[in-house]
């Protein structure tokens, strides 16, 4: 009897034993699955170093960007690096990162020279390969800007927003006295005759700025020329000056007269026409009668519908060995340099490298800037962008002699040139 209960126990005991292995076994590959599950869903973090910081216009859309590109892609979480571009602190940081390994997976920094200290680290992507797998985003973008803006010969830095300078005019005062767009010379000249005998100011300028005779210097010799620093054939373009000084073209007080005073007289309709930048297109754009135009082409000139206009920064991204993360993060630049996206940082102010979609908030003027730059045969940066300051700062300063005949415009070339050779 005790013999049967003690097997009868024992088979029990077996049983329990197996039961419970296999439970185990299914609570283990169920641990398992929870596990594979997990490591497939785990959260992507991406570091991105921008200049959208601060007081920077451009933070309101940046922010927008950063929580919508989230919301529509649950797996990835920025961690915003973004530090103001003033005081070089963007430029101290991103070298510091590079300094020690430490890159941003995607960062919105300077091109040309500075691209150097990114492609040292040897971790950064050359776009090139992503352009040849993705062609309709490749096409997107203006092809002639991505020329200008690749280093030694290769696409590390995206362009995306740039500057431009154009001739802005009052379409109110122009049409109050009959007069044509001034898109020729012609043109230009008879509305500053107009202007000027009846007391209104022709042509809102400083003669401490460079935004004048950088016009003229590309509008006579063309941008092969305006890359000859100084050149003598420069010299037609800066005696247009006295030509316009003596015309009552500018200010009275043009020779003190700030940049910012400059500005306040067209945007109050007291000046018919300025010549200035973009960074003061956004500004003007609340007041549909100001136009936008490239600087009409002087007689003589070979610089016909060109522009001085640049892109000093772009999309950069890391050459992360994590496909997942490579993945991200270039899914992230797609976004930000997609036509809806970008369309929202147009709407703000700049001119771009990659197509827009319009907002309906984008103003008019914003829209015409934007499609001069599209439009121009060519585009240049400026003069002071590859010549000493020293020599630059005393050009500028002789154009205030020129203007009033005390020197040639010779003479102050000669001078620019050996200032410019002894900083070399």
């Amino acid at each position: 009897m005790r013999k049967q209960v003690a097997s009868k126990t024992t088979a029990l005991v077996l049983i329990f034993v197996v039961f419970a292995a296999l439970m185990a076994a299914c609570g283990g590959s169920k641990q398992e699955e929870n596990g594979a599950s997990e490591s497939k869903t785990k959260e992507i973090t991406l570091r991105v170093a921008t200049s959208f910081a601060g007081s920077d216009p451009w933070v309101p859309a940046w922010t927008e960007a950063i929580k919508q590109f989230q919301e529509e892609n649950k797996g990835i979480k920025i961690t915003d690096e973004s530090t103001p571009v003033n005081q070089e602190a963007l430029r101290t940081k991103v070298k510091a990162d590079a300094a020690t390994g430490n890159l941003a997976d995607v960062m919105f920094y300077f091109n040309g020279s500075e691209t150097a200290i990114l492609t040292e680290s040897k971790e950064i992507v050359s776009w090139e390969d992503e352009f040849a797998k993705d062609p309709d985003w490749a096409k997107q973008f203006n092809s002639g800007i991505i020329e200008k803006v690749k280093y030694e010969g290769k696409l590390y830095s995206l362009p995306y927003i740039g500057f431009y300078e154009g001739l802005f005019w009052n379409k109110e005062l122009f049409d109050q006295y009959q007069l044509e767009a001034p898109t020729t010379y012609d043109a230009f000249i008879k509305a500053i005759d107009t202007f000027a005998a009846n007391n209104i100011v022709p042509f809102a300028t400083s003669l401490t700025t460079p935004y004048l005779q950088e016009a003229l210097v590309l509008s006579q010799v063309g941008p092969e020329g305006q890359q000859k620093a100084y050149d003598p054939s420069w010299a037609p373009a800066l005696t247009i000056f006295k030509e316009l000084n003596d015309k009552k073209a500018f200010p009275k007080d043009a020779l003190t007269l700030d940049d910012e005073k400059a500005q306040s007289l067209f945007a109050g309709g007291k000046a018919g026409m300025m010549f200035n930048g973009s960074w003061t297109a956004a500004g003007l754009s609340t007041n549909p009668a100001f136009q936008i135009t490239p600087f009409p082409l002087v007689p003589g000139g070979k610089g016909e519908n060109m522009i001085v206009s640049g892109f000093g920064s772009g999309w950069y991204m890391k050459k992360n060995t994590d496909q997942a993360k490579y993945d991200a993060a270039l899914a992230f630049v797609k976004f930000m340099t997609s036509p809806e996206t970008a369309g929202k940082f147009a709407a703000i102010g700049g001119t771009y490298a990659v197509d827009t979609q319009q907002s309906s908030s984008t103003a008019q003027l914003l829209i015409d800037g934007n499609k001069m730059v599209s439009e121009a045969k060519d585009f240049v940066m400026p003069i002071d962008s590859y010549v000493s300051r020293e020599s630059y700062t005393e050009f500028l300063k002789g154009i205030a002699y020129v203007s009033a005949g005390r020197k040639t415009a010779e003479e102050i070339l000669d001078e620019a040139t050996k200032l410019n050779n002894r900083n070399k």
